[in-house]
């Protein structure tokens, strides 16, 4: 987790807004246990109907949060906007499926 990726963690632990001012890179070599794709706050399915496990994967938040162009649906295979319309969205890339990390 870079610079970038920890102000935003703090700005979200403390439901502030981040700035990000230049790309941020952070990744998660095991995944993740599951979260939504479109509420960040939500803790299970029953809050987020789009609610996923996600395999290893590399995150990058965007200047301005310019994400024009990166789809949202999270099920296709490739990069997605995850919250997107939030100021926490980012840009998930997966780098092999959640049965697949190590």
């Amino acid at each position: 987790m870079d610079e970038v990726w920890q102000g935003w963690l703090e700005a979200f632990m403390a439901g502030e807004t981040p700035e990000i001012d230049r790309i941020g890179i952070s990744y998660m070599l095991a995944g993740d246990g599951g979260a939504g794709n479109v509420d960040p706050f939500a803790t299970g399915p029953e809050d987020d109907p789009t609610w996923h496990a996600s395999g290893p994967h590399i995150m990058l938040l965007m200047p301005n949060h310019d994400y024009s162009g990166v789809p949202t649906d999270h099920e296709y295979g490739g990069p997605y906007i995850m919250w997107a319309d939030t100021p926490y969205a980012h840009i998930m890339i997966p780098v092999a499926d959640h049965d697949d990390h190590p």
